[in-house]
């Protein structure tokens, strides 16, 4: 088993043998409320055991190790009664969300924290031990820290000296480009962006006109899992994306799994990979698989 997967059996079990014994009584002792999905995820396996309500969209089902502790604390919907009636420590949210309840949990005077939306993985990084230190929880934040790091060192070791051309095509065919942390993510892989020779900044849109001419050795979709059918996504399954003239085939994964920087994405980069070698050719096919990424 590896370092990920050790890591993980770790908090996850801690939580869940938590709730366990201690059950709904544990959320009225905890301190921490979260309003932020992915604050609850980062919590979720940073010190669950302070976590007294998360948001409503972290019970909402997924294929994510953490979900089931999630689903064991009390949700909330980020209204200002729900903060009254549990009266927490303290409250955490993201950069872009719940402004309204911002200026009202502050104007109780509740503690309101906030999380930035990272670009990159020195930000990521800043993230964690800030929740550690929030939390009082640094060591465990610090080897979130190296988890992240050694796994995907692992892999940039094997994919880099392949020199494989990827984009992540998101929903309405938003790319990322510079300054954005899927940019990021696939650097830390080992796999060139191609919308950065685009001269694509932040995020962009690309038509399937545009994918063909740019021929990506890879594309790689984030699929989501809500149910019913969206105009924003049914664009993905046209026919002409079997087309693009791509050394390998179009790869879905779990949009839940790139989202929140959590062990998650160590996921979805071990599926990356496994897709790559599986559809890779010659002696790239032969490589061996990345230690501790299971």
């Amino acid at each position: 088993m590896g370092h990920m997967s050790r890591f993980i059996s770790e908090y996850i079990l801690r939580a869940s043998l938590l709730w366990c014994l201690t059950g709904y009584i544990s959320a009225q002792a905890a301190g921490v409320m979260s309003v932020n999905q992915c604050v609850d995820q980062m919590l979720g396996y940073l010190a669950p055991e302070q976590l007294s309500s998360v948001s409503w969209l972290s019970h909402q089902s997924n294929d994510l190790a953490v979900t089931p502790v999630l689903k064991n604390i009390p949700a909330n919907h980020g209204e200002i009664e729900e903060v009254i009636a549990l009266q927490p420590d303290m409250i955490i949210g993201g950069q872009y969300g719940a402004p309204g309840l911002k200026a009202l949990a502050t104007k109780f005077g509740f503690i309101w924290h906030e999380l930035p939306l990272p670009l990159d993985f020195p930000a990521l990084h800043r993230n964690w031990n800030q929740l550690g230190e929030w939390l009082q929880a640094e060591d465990q934040a610090q080897q979130m820290i190296r988890v992240l790091e050694e796994e995907l060192q692992s892999i940039r070791q094997e994919l880099g000296p392949m020199g494989i051309r990827a984009v992540v095509v998101n929903a309405n065919g938003w790319v990322a480009g510079a300054n954005n942390f899927q940019d990021a993510y696939l650097s830390a892989m080992g796999l060139h962006n191609v919308a950065i020779d685009a001269g694509v900044q932040g995020w962009g849109q690309v038509s399937l006109e545009q994918l063909i001419y740019w021929q990506p050795d890879l594309i790689i979709i984030p699929e989501s899992h809500y149910g019913g059918e969206a105009r924003a996504t049914q664009w993905m399954n046209h026919p002409v994306l079997k087309k693009v003239p791509g050394q390998y085939p179009v790869l879905k994964v779990d949009a839940a799994w790139l989202s929140c920087g959590t062990p998650a994405m160590l996921r979805a980069a071990r599926a990356i990979w496994q897709h790559i070698r599986e559809h890779a050719g010659g002696g790239n096919s032969e490589k061996r698989e990345p230690g501790n990424v299971t």
